[in-house]
């Protein structure tokens, strides 16, 4: 696992929004952030490690996933880049991760030391204000997508999860007709459903007209009787 330091413009990231090229290279450069390379099946993080970085996907994806002791995993969440993870262990030192992070695809992933960026004494300029700020709003952004979650999950049926998912989906790329970032295995994986009824499901829901999907495209059509 290679390790290497880097300060590239990270103003599309939203955990730098606001903060001048300067300011940010300041900031790595003072917590000794550091860009990791993981390759593809890589874990970045195993549950019961020790969690001390706020870490965010500059490349690739990384998924939060919860493993049963039959080794059988359910994706909680799909992290692309700019996307922030590992922030739910902000201030909480030396607690261990219930969950592991994946990389679903080679990754780079700048990790940023959390107590130094908590308990820092000279945190008071107005940068690290910024900072803070931004975290806080991400991990509101992120508790929301996990409140998603739960709804899609809470659903009674298949048909009824799948469609929230996709409405989600829909919602979030401001149209009707978008590509999921899961191929079948992980969405069953997401969905917490088996691989076999999910396909059997999708291609019931297409001859019905209610959507369609090539791969990982998928569109919302007609679903005015979603349940069936």
């Amino acid at each position: 696992m290679a390790i290497k330091m880097y300060s590239p413009n990270y103003a599309d990231i939203p955990l730098f929004n606001g903060l001048a090229r300067e300011e940010i290279n300041e900031i790595l450069q003072k917590f000794h952030g550091l860009i990791k390379h993981f390759p593809k099946s890589d874990y970045i993080y195993l549950a019961g490690d020790c969690v001390e970085n706020l870490c965010v996907v500059l490349e690739g994806t990384v998924q939060m996933i919860k493993e049963d002791i039959w080794g059988e995993k359910s994706i909680i969440a799909n992290l692309g880049s700019g996307s922030v993870f590992a922030e739910n262990f902000l201030g909480k030192l030396g607690d261990r991760s219930v969950v592991s992070y994946f990389a679903a695809s080679d990754s780079e992933v700048l990790m940023l030391p959390l107590g130094k960026m908590l308990f820092d004494g000279s945190s008071h300029s107005e940068a690290n204000r910024r900072l803070m700020c931004n975290i806080v709003s991400i991990l509101a952004d992120n508790n929301t997508r996990l409140i998603e979650k739960t709804e899609i999950l809470c659903k009674k049926t298949l048909r009824s999860k799948i469609l929230a998912y996709l409405e989600q989906e829909a919602k979030y790329n401001n149209n009707t007709r978008f590509t999921i970032p899961f191929n079948r295995t992980d969405l069953a994986n997401y969905l917490d459903a088996d691989r076999s009824a999910l396909t059997r499901e999708l291609a019931r829901m297409r001859e019905e007209g209610l959507i369609y999907f090539e791969k990982n495209i998928f569109e919302l059509l007609d679903v005015q009787h979603k349940e069936k």
